[in-house]
């Protein structure tokens, strides 16, 4: 009778763990399946009076505005099954763009007016981009783009990297004004006043001259830290905001990344926020002496969850801007539930509880037979994953390995079990 409970349980573990193997298999493992709160990306309206963010509702990221103050939210993107992020405001007001990134991480550039009617895709299929700025007459679009094929690869299988295009805002006229492959084209700035646009690459600030289409070191380059990211200017153009390693977290393992002001006429450089977490998209207001910011505070954690804050650049006071956002979607608790409780670990833990009800089963003529079983998949995935590593990818031989690691942790647990068991039988005898 014994042995039928322990078969029908032995029976139900085995079909809760490939259950439970075939929904991670399966199932699209995103961290912002179901995230709700502030996304990347932040834009100020040349006026002062708006604000343009991303924000997730129940996994759903779409472009937002609002008033400086944080009130009268509007949603002026509809997301179907991609992420917006990134928005920008154009000179006049009247337009803004933004960033879709679908299921593979191919990111495209949108645009639309600045309540969200008449979107229109600007990209093609075959692009990736990586930011977009528009100049200062609202008439064009300077964006960054590699092929969309080669930004699957891993790092190393290609050597494609980003170069500069532009496109007018109704779509036509689009120029590949760069043939480089940088190996990344961050923080795109339109200057007006020298006709050009500044951009980084890696530790390099480059800017690429709209006139003579030519690509040089930007003035920039020598007034500033090599490691600096997130670089904007002031709307005078005489001074920059960054973010840069803190230099009290360069000893840890975990690096801070706080908000840093320069003056570009004197190279005076502040320190604006201590706030022991990262500090991204930052933006300066117009009109006043503040910088709108993202706290990320749970960095490095994902979902990435935000936190909108201002800073003055005077004073280093710092307040939190809070969105009267509309009423949002509410998640969906049984699946988010599900989702969240079959994991490497759930799995694991069946896996482990399945063995040692076989070794219960088994016991006491082969009591070990089940550990030693576990051990040859163990070593078996361990061979696998070099020959994944060597044929396949290194991060999906990697992969493979870590899930060896977990098997043999596994049956380490399942040997102490059966010694157990085994020493319980001599006790009982």
């Amino acid at each position: 009778m014994k042995k039928k409970a322990v078969v029908g349980t032995i029976a139900i573990v085995a079909l809760l763990l490939m259950s439970s193997i075939t929904y991670l298999l399966m199932d699209d493992r995103d961290a912002y399946k179901y995230h709700t709160g502030l996304g990347s990306g932040l834009a100020i309206s040349k006026d002062d009076q708006h604000i343009a963010f991303s924000y997730f509702n129940n996994g759903s990221s779409a472009i937002y505005t609002a008033r400086q103050d944080g009130t009268d939210v509007k949603r002026v993107s509809n997301p179907d099954q991609v992420y917006h992020s990134n928005p920008q405001f154009s000179s006049d007001g009247r337009k803004i763009l933004y960033l879709s990134r679908n299921k593979d991480r191919i990111q495209s550039l949108y645009t639309a007016n600045v309540d969200g009617t008449n979107p229109k895709k600007l990209s093609d299929d075959s692009q990736h981009i990586s930011g977009a700025v528009f100049s200062d007459d609202s008439e064009t679009i300077y964006f960054s783009s590699m092929p969309a094929e080669e930004s699957l690869k891993s790092e190393g299988e290609t050597k494609e990297g980003f170069d500069l295009f532009s496109v007018k805002i109704d779509g036509s006229g689009m120029q590949q004004l760069t043939d480089r492959d940088f190996y990344t084209m961050e923080s795109l700035i339109f200057s007006a006043e020298k006709k050009e646009i500044i951009f980084k690459d890696f530790d390099d600030i480059n800017a690429f001259d709209l006139e003579d289409q030519r690509v040089y070191t930007s003035d920039l380059h020598g007034k500033m830290p090599n490691d600096v990211f997130n670089l904007t200017l002031s709307p005078e153009r005489n001074a920059v905001a960054y973010t840069m390693v803190a230099g009290e977290s360069k000893e840890n393992s975990l690096y801070e990344y706080e908000l840093f002001y320069q003056d570009l006429q004197n190279g005076e450089k502040k320190r604006l926020t201590d706030l022991n977490t990262s500090v991204v998209s930052p933006q300066f207001f117009n009109e006043k002496n503040e910088i709108l910011f993202l706290e990320y505070i749970n960095w490095p954690g994902e979902p990435e969850e935000y936190t909108l804050r201002t800073v003055n650049i005077e004073t280093k006071k710092l307040e939190e801007l809070t969105l009267d956002m509309p009423e949002l979607q509410p998640s969906n608790f049984v699946m988010k539930a599900i989702d969240y409780s079959v994991n490497s670990w759930s799995v694991g833990l069946l896996y482990t509880v399945l063995f040692m009800l076989i070794t219960v089963y088994v016991f006491p003529a082969r009591v070990f037979l089940p550990s030693f079983i576990s051990l040859s998949i163990g070593m078996l995935t361990i061979v696998a994953s070099f020959i994944v590593a060597a044929t396949v990818d290194p991060w999906a031989g990697i992969g493979v390995g870590m899930l060896a690691t977990g098997i043999l942790a596994c049956t380490i647990v399942l040997f102490i079990f059966a010694f157990g068991l085994k020493l319980y039988k001599k006790g009982a005898k």
